[in-house]
């Protein structure tokens, strides 16, 4: 752990991206720890409480006006690529391959945004609308078996998830098992994965037309009426989706949805179309009162009813985007200089990654010790604690304390402070994962 933030490493990193180019009273592993560590959420946060804590800790004196300099293109290089080392290495995990021998990796991807100060918007242009000059768009993906980050990008609001879909369908491997939402969903995308001989699991858009085994479309306002009348909580069928010339065979998991939920999405559309001057037609409201799901996992694999619960794992990046939000508050920011809130961001970054290859840790010592593969760690949970022993972790990188006092402190009662509490006897991830092994 400390290897990524030493000294040495820190000050070749900075070098090497010309954050550092001669000796100065502010070295690369200072700015990295002062950063990290600010006492305050990014709208509160000063150059004056910046420069106070500098003193206190480093015993060192630094005007505003320096430190202000500091921020600049030179300092975004070199926090973004040390972001990148953190996401490229990665702890061992406790499983072992094999227990997930159908799929390499099961990857969760969505993003979030979130307004910045308008004079942003050259840099993070906004998705338009009232209020939304300046947007940031944080793309993030993971894999749910192992907890390794796999993307963290920043980017402007106005390039949108399918955008991004296709700038990174290089990156998807055999074996892959890929849990998006339908924003990230285009017929292009399905056929890479085909070809990439991965998998697929996501909602059906309802533009496209599926057909049956005798090229008939499927119609689902029948298979709705069907499901109403005798009351199936749920069907499957062998279905084909046409792309340009080719016939891509699929599974259609279809199942009904509550009238709450019906009556939000209805709502949410109802809104959109009438901002773009459009109506709605029949086939989207059809579409809006089922669950219709696509994939290419094997049936001998998952049965119809894994292949619901298993979409339902991608809620947990939208649990992990809320903890970014409410406690680590990335959302919450004020007017300043644009390298120095692209410098704080990203230094929030690190802290959270450093944390979260600790709570899959954390995670794999909870089963091993209570010997119970279905217990979670909740990602609420263990952040607050985190949040708590901030200090101690800076103490660590600083020499001070051993990283064995935090791990201590940190895994101290970790089954009973972290566990997540199951409600209304819901599957939770783990029972979930452990199914498909």
């Amino acid at each position: 752990m400390k290897g990524y933030f030493s000294s040495d490493f820190l000050e070749r990193l900075a070098r090497k991206h010309k954050f550092v180019q001669r000796k100065s009273t502010l070295t690369a592993q200072q700015f990295v720890d002062l950063l990290m560590f600010a006492s305050k959420s990014p709208n509160q946060l000063s150059l004056e409480d910046l420069v106070n804590d500098y003193s206190v800790q480093h015993g060192l004196d630094i005007s505003k006006q320096a430190l202000h300099q500091r921020f600049n293109d030179f300092s975004v290089t070199f926090l973004a690529e040390l972001l990148e080392e953190q996401l490229s290495k990665h702890l061992l995990p406790v499983k072992k391959s094999e227990d997930y021998k159908q799929f390499n990796r099961i990857r969760v991807k969505d993003s979030t945004r979130f307004s910045v100060p308008s004079e942003y918007a050259q840099t993070y242009k906004g998705q338009g609308g009232i209020g939304t000059v300046a947007q940031i768009s944080i793309q993030y993906e993971y894999d749910l078996l192992y907890g390794k980050p796999i993307v963290l990008s920043l980017t402007s609001a106005c390039r949108n998830d399918q955008q991004d879909s296709k700038e990174t369908l290089a990156n998807i491997e055999k074996g892959d098992l890929l849990i998006r939402d339908l924003a990230y969903t285009s017929q292009g995308y399905i056929q890479h994965i085909e070809k990439a001989e991965a998998y697929y699991l996501n909602r059906l858009n309802s533009k496209w037309k599926i057909f049956d085994q005798n090229g008939v479309e499927i119609d689902l306002s029948k298979i709705h009426k069907r499901l109403k009348r005798y009351s199936i909580p749920l069907m499957e069928i062998d279905a084909f989706i046409k792309i340009g010339k080719e016939d891509i065979q699929t599974r259609l998991i279809v199942s009904k949805v509550n009238n709450q939920t019906y009556n939000k999405r209805l709502h949410k559309a109802q809104i959109a179309a009438g901002s773009k001057g459009y109506k709605l037609t029949d086939k989207f409201k059809t579409c809006a009162a089922l669950n219709l799901f696509i994939t290419n996992i094997p049936k001998q694999w998952m049965k119809a009813a894994q292949v619901r619960a298993t979409y339902s794992l991608r809620w947990q990046i939208e649990l992990t985007f809320k903890v970014w939000k409410s406690q680590a508050n990335i959302s919450k920011i004020k007017s300043m200089k644009l390298q120095r809130f692209q410098c704080q961001l990203l230094a929030k970054f690190l802290w959270i990654l450093l944390h979260w290859k600790m709570l899959w840790l954390i995670q794999e010592w909870i089963v091993n010790y209570t010997k119970n593969q279905y217990y979670k760690c909740s990602i609420w949970k263990f952040y607050k604690v985190a949040f708590l022993l901030s200090g101690l972790l800076r103490q660590v990188l600083h020499n001070v304390k051993s990283p064995v006092d935090w791990i201590a402190k940190l895994i101290a009662n970790a089954e009973r402070k972290y566990l997540t509490e199951l409600k209304n006897k819901k599957l939770n991830t783990q029972k979930i994962l452990y199914s498909l092994a």
